[in-house]
């Protein structure tokens, strides 16, 4: 399983939150191939970590339900010189400045983290990791392999822009639209954003001029949503095993830019995309693999 490093301010980790625990392990276990531990007493409060090949991959912890079942993103709060309290205390502190909210804090074995609404009420996470360590494991099946938010309105995806001083770039498409941004998500071009095949304004976010992640602009959808694309070999045979396992399939399969992808929710009712990806070579193997040597 490649590893890679992360860098601060990017997607770096997911949390379930479901009402029964247990039948969200067994579901992702057979559909994604994860190792579910159980909780560990160290931990506060009953939280499980899913392993896939013995990386960490995401966190499940029971809810009592009234908000429903769902995935929560969790970005990297960590200064750029790796001191991580100094670098989470200071989003936190902008997370209010820029009109959102901090909902509350824990600790895991895994370090410290925070979970915050933005304007629209999407909620996100801030995770600062116990130890040196920034590693996660990202772009291969039966791992995250791309994080999309929908917006209903552009100043949703300013709020990101300016927490995080994302690059921020307008998808191409749009008649007279060269892409750029600004550093806050402002265009550059003067236009709001530039529009998918369903008509919505997408911006991708960059780090050395490679996307990480999308920010879809929807007006009049209500709240905000992160979501997370999974990996797998065969987007057919994944979507059927779905069902299979007691989950819903909600749209596709169906080809999108990233590939064939499907919407899909888990038995407990948390929605997620699969998204089909080919199986890392060798070289990328050992190429990734050396970070950790």
């Amino acid at each position: 399983m490649p590893a890679f490093e992360a860098l601060p301010s990017m997607p770096f980790w997911q949390d379930l939150a479901v009402q029964d625990t247990q039948k969200a392990a067994y579901f992702y276990s057979h559909l994604l191939g994860w190792e579910v531990g159980q909780a560990s007493p160290a931990s506060r409060g009953p939280y499980r970590v899913a392993r896939k090949d013995g990386l960490p991959v995401a966190g499940i912890i029971p809810t009592d339900g009234a908000s429903g079942s769902m995935w929560v993103t969790y970005f990297l709060a960590v200064a750029g010189d790796g001191t991580g309290h100094a670098g989470r205390a200071a989003l936190v502190d902008r997370v209010h400045q820029l009109g959102g909210s901090v909902l509350g804090s824990a600790e895991v074995d895994l370090g410290e983290m925070t979970i915050c609404q933005d304007p629209a009420g999407g909620l996100f996470g801030l995770m600062t990791p116990r130890g040196e360590d920034q590693f996660v494991a990202a772009g291969e099946p039966g791992v995250p392999v791309w994080y999309e938010y929908t917006a209903p309105e552009k100043s949703v995806v300013d709020f990101y822009g300016e927490l995080f001083n994302w690059e921020l770039r307008l998808a191409s498409g749009n008649a007279g639209e060269n892409g750029n941004t600004g550093q806050n998500g402002d265009n550059a071009a003067g236009a709001d954003g530039a529009d998918d095949a369903d008509g919505a304004a997408y911006f991708t976010a960059l780090s050395d001029g490679a996307p990480f992640l999308g920010l879809r602009v929807v007006e009049g959808i209500g709240a905000g949503m992160w979501q997370t694309y999974f990996g797998v070999e065969d987007i057919e045979l994944a979507a059927r095993r779905v069902g299979e396992l007691g989950g819903t399939l909600i749209d596709g399969p169906l080809l999108s830019p990233f590939g064939p992808i499907a919407a899909v929710e888990d038995p407990t009712g948390a929605g997620f995309l699969l998204c089909e990806i080919d199986p890392p070579s060798l070289d990328e193997v050992h190429e990734a693999d050396s970070v950790l040597l």
